[in-house]
């Protein structure tokens, strides 16, 4: 067990670091907002001080801050549709002079941002970024090693297979940035498998994590609990354990504490201007348009949602999920079934809701990657049919139906990176080639797809080199109907 958690933080470290080596400033979903927001909370500015207007011509509120912390036109790449342009437009400045840095993360809590913006503190610049990444993606690394460590401990070689695919290119390419999102999806990884396994001071933590990243934490955390007890047959009363129980309501009063001394209000105030919708538009909208995002997204797409990988390559991530649900689906019992379709039936009933609330007051708001911290248990869940395990068992096809779906991610990690990659370093349009153009990172080209490729190999060593042996017979303290 024990080797299989420092493997597996190898290979997530590795995975996420690809992508925090490969990514220009700003090259990822709302990442000049969250390093700004890391750096002011690392100077003591918790709340904002000033608004100011954003490289997209947006005011929103600011913090006191150097110009170094963000190129003059942190969104060159993206902004200019539908030339979409190499990060070489990217105008970095070295001037540490103080102005009102925009962002519009300037009140989320503070909990990411302290764990991982010491780098920006010491160094407010591109070099202080990458460490500031390379932090994130450590500390995310951290959580799903653990994820993995307990499903080894607990033989479950679907399991380990369940987490790879929960952690999509996505979720590594969220780890890899400075977005608290990426934490966030770990940690519902961390408190799924250690709820399902009984694992509670492993859980304590993932659930405390979860209330204090984000605005949705708190209701994720009520809806893994409630799934995980459910399906598994657990009383409540065994979250009142202390290794459960204590990082668990420090998290809990945490969150109610910054929820009432930084009302958020403010920071959906906007200078542009939304055109009058009704929820029947918002509705056929979705229908037409954002729910193809919201799936193409939770495994890979890009930047500000313009850079796409093959739909290929999302069919077949998709495809290995299924070989995972729909046999849980046939092969679990009743409790596990309606845990499954719970759980992805409240992941769209939040998208939609979300999208209805907010659309008409400051435009398209819902993406795929918010629901993840929740959805990654439709995965999770399935892990633990046992007698889909059983089945897999007898005609000695577990091992290669495990390894053969982790190989598979390996492939497409790297061509996600890659397609990423090109988009940066040649424009949106080219070929992949993810090693030339007028762009390149500042640790160079290969050094991010090394990473990516000894990554994945070592996913595939924890399947085939760890503790977890497949066996006839399910020992009771891992089996939910028991």
């Amino acid at each position: 067990m024990r080797r299989a958690f420092w493997v597996a933080f190898a290979a997530f470290f590795l995975l996420g670091s690809a992508w925090a080596l490969a990514l220009p400033v700003n090259g990822t979903y709302d990442e000049k907002q969250h390093l700004v927001r890391a750096y002011a909370v690392w100077t003591g500015q918790w709340l904002p001080d000033g608004r100011a207007v954003d490289a997209s011509g947006i005011e929103t509120n600011a913090f006191t801050g150097p110009r170094s912390l963000l190129p003059e036109n942190a969104d060159c790449t993206w902004l200019d549709k539908p030339t979409y342009r190499p990060a070489s437009c990217l105008q970095t400045t070295s001037d540490r002079s103080e102005t009102l840095v925009p962002t519009a993360a300037a009140r989320y809590s503070p909990v990411y941002y302290a764990l991982v913006g010491l780098p920006l503190r010491i160094s407010p610049d591109g070099t202080g970024l990458i460490l500031s990444r390379l932090l994130s993606a450590a500390l995310t690394a951290l959580l799903l090693a653990g994820a993995v460590g307990l499903a080894v401990g607990a033989g479950n070689r679907l399991l380990v297979a369940a987490i790879t695919l929960a952690a999509t290119p996505m979720a590594l390419n969220l780890a890899g940035s400075i977005n608290p999102n990426g934490l966030e999806i770990a940690a519902g990884v961390l408190l799924f498998v250690g709820l399902l396994t009984r694992a509670y001071g492993p859980a304590g933590v993932a659930a405390g994590l979860l209330l204090t990243v984000r605005d949705l934490g708190p209701a994720f955390t009520v809806a893994v609990v409630a799934v995980s007890l459910f399906v598994s047959r657990t009383s409540p009363r065994a979250l009142l354990r202390r290794a459960f129980l204590v990082p668990a309501a420090l998290g809990a009063a945490f969150a109610v504490f910054w929820a009432t001394v930084a009302s958020r209000s403010s920071d959906l105030e906007t200078t542009r201007t939304i055109p009058p919708t009704t929820s029947g538009a918002i509705l056929r909208d979705i229908a037409d348009n954002r729910a193809e995002f919201w799936v193409r997204q939770i495994v890979g797409q890009f930047n500000y949602g313009e850079t796409t990988v093959s739909i290929g390559m999302i069919g077949l991530w998709y495809l290995l999920v299924a070989a995972l649900v729909l046999p849980a689906l046939w092969f679990g019992d009743r409790r596990l079934r309606l845990g499954i379709l719970a759980t992805a039936a409240a992941c769209v009933v939040l998208l939609v809701a979300m999208e209805l609330y907010f659309a008409p007051k400051v435009g398209h708001f819902a993406h795929g990657r918010y629901i993840m911290p929740l959805g990654v248990g439709v995965v999770l869940l399935a892990a633990f049919a046992d007698r889909y395990t059983a089945w897999l068992t007898d005609r000695n096809w577990l091992g290669r139906a495990v390894l053969v779906g982790v190989a598979l991610t390996v492939p497409m990690d790297l061509y996600a990176l890659a397609r990423v990659m090109t988009r940066f370093q040649h424009g949106i349009s080219h070929g992949l080639d993810p090693l030339g153009g007028t762009w390149h990172p500042a640790a160079g080209s290969v050094l991010p797809l090394l990473c990516c490729a000894v990554g994945g190999v070592l996913l595939g060593v924890i399947v085939t080199r760890s503790s977890v042996r497949p066996t006839a017979e399910h020992s009771t303290a891992n089996t939910l109907s028991n």
